[in-house]
């Protein structure tokens, strides 16, 4: 499988240097006769060139992928050669980013992004004049702010790389996510983003074809013996395995790396019942493997956990946001006494519950070791395999919340204190309980007017301003809920 998060953003460096016809001063060139020199300014520029590609290579961070570096001369007719404009002919096709070290009067023919690391006039008027005619172009003031800069433009064509595997009740809008972004061709247009949808009814035609294997059997034994306790038989976690396994050969086939796939739809066609599975654990392993995977068919969460997820590099949670209201219990307000129950602790304030059954463990990084585990059942039958993760055991308790609109250009974020977590045993856990800066009840409002809708994605950590800064570049809308 292609992953979205392994590509790098193609960086060709273009050192300009200009050499002067003779030898004079005026209103922007001064100095001693030999500095003036033709020939002592190509030695000099040659000289910096060399100790500016070694610098870059110490300084750039591996989000981008250093093209060979390339030095070009004009001299006071600002006018660049088509000789000189060669040694860039032969990868422009490459490119996603050239970075310059002055003016190189028309490398916009290459309609490629431009950028600059500098602390002068220049960068402020050249980008200013190649965004005016079209083109993406970026300043930076040192190397900090450029990898930054170049993580953002990461994420971006990681976004383009992605292609999700849509198994649908084929339905124009889900039926439990009415707010579900249904322009599927609007997120190709928008962000590069592709898509396959079908029934859902195919992954049971794959799973028929399955058998539990040997290799299946011991993945098996792998996620029981990691988990911290375990509360389902190992015959029901090697269902959910097939169903896992069978969801990646369909992925594989139409070359996709991500999925969603419905829930209400797919619970009523009762093909889980009959194959003993339910997709819980699927998306739980899915993001823990780096891919964006999202409960119900619901776009705009799973939009907002891919942002996210390549962003932070870690594993995202997603669940229904509920109100708790100040000195209560959620058992009434839900409806569910049969498959809820009340959390252990009331709070003295209006606080947000987000339940799914679909923690990740790898939420701390994908380069970090798993999270403790539980394994739990989702049904009263015992069949339906859960990762559980008690996410209030903790040395973070900051976490951003994020969701796109309906339509897919906007997205609302929020920074949110962990309360605490319930591990439940059935139906959707664990239920985590936050308090939300600006208010549970005003945020709640807030997904509602806005049209964004109701499941949130949730990733450890503060990441309001720099999904805010990451819209600028990929082309949507934040809106930092306070």
């Amino acid at each position: 499988m292609k992953y979205a998060m392994d590509v790098k953003v193609n960086l060709k460096p273009v050192f300009s240097n200009m050499v002067h016809s003779d030898i004079w001063e005026g209103p922007c060139r001064v100095g001693l006769k030999e500095e003036l020199d033709p020939r002592y300014e190509i030695r000099v520029g040659k000289e910096q060139f060399k100790v500016w590609e070694k610098e870059l290579r110490d300084h750039i961070g591996n989000y981008a992928n250093i093209m060979e570096p390339v030095y070009l001369e004009f001299d006071e007719t600002f006018v660049v050669s088509e000789q000189e404009f060669a040694k860039l002919d032969q990868d422009a096709h490459e490119v996603d980013l050239y970075l310059i070290t002055y003016r190189v009067p028309g490398i916009e023919r290459y309609k490629k992004a431009v950028s600059m690391i500098n602390l002068g006039p220049t960068p402020i008027d050249l980008v200013g004049f190649y965004r005016d005619i079209g083109l993406e172009a970026y300043m930076a003031h040192d190397y900090e702010e450029y990898n930054r800069l170049l993580k953002y433009l990461q994420v971006k064509k990681a976004m383009a790389n992605t292609k999700l595997l849509i198994l649908s009740a084929t339905e124009e809008v889900p039926a439990s996510v009415n707010t579900s972004c249904c322009d599927l061709l609007g997120l190709w247009q928008k962000y590069g983003i592709r898509n396959n949808r079908m029934t859902f009814r195919n992954v049971f035609d794959v799973m028929d074809k399955m058998e539990i294997t040997p290799e299946i059997e011991d993945e098996a034994d792998q996620v029981i013996g990691g988990a911290m306790n375990c509360n389902i038989k190992k015959e029901w976690v090697c269902q959910d395995l097939k169903y896992f396994h069978a969801v990646h050969v369909l992925m594989e086939q139409f070359g996709c790396n991500a999925f969603t796939t419905s829930c209400k739809e797919l619970c009523a066609s009762r093909y889980p019942m009959r194959n003993k599975c339910v997709p819980c654990m699927t998306h739980s392993m899915n993001k823990d493997e780096r891919i964006p995977s999202a409960c119900e068919e619901d776009i705009n969460v799973w939009l907002a956990m891919t942002v996210m997820m390549y962003l932070s590099e870690k594993s995202i949670f997603m669940g229904n946001p509920v109100l708790v209201l100040k000195g209560t219990k959620t058992l009434e307000q839900l409806g569910m006494p049969k498959l809820l129950t009340a959390p252990n602790q009331v709070f003295d304030e209006d606080v947000l519950e987000i339940h799914h059954a679909v923690p990740g463990r790898k939420m701390d990084g994908f380069d970090q070791p798993d999270m403790p585990y539980q394994l739990g059942h989702f049904t009263y039958e015992g069949w339906g395999s859960k990762i559980q993760v008690d996410m209030a055991d903790h040395e973070n308790k900051m976490v951003t919340l994020g969701r796109f609109n309906r339509r897919g250009d906007r997205m609302i974020v929020a920074r949110a204190e962990i309360l605490g977590c319930e591990i439940r045993e059935v139906y959707c856990s664990p239920a985590v309980f936050y308090r939300v800066e600006g208010g549970a009840r005003e945020f709640r409002q807030a997904l509602a007017k806005g049209s964004y809708g109701h499941h949130l994605a949730v990733v450890y950590g503060d990441y309001t301003e720099q999904i805010r800064e990451l819209g600028e570049i990929v082309g949507f809308d934040v809106e930092v809920f306070k």
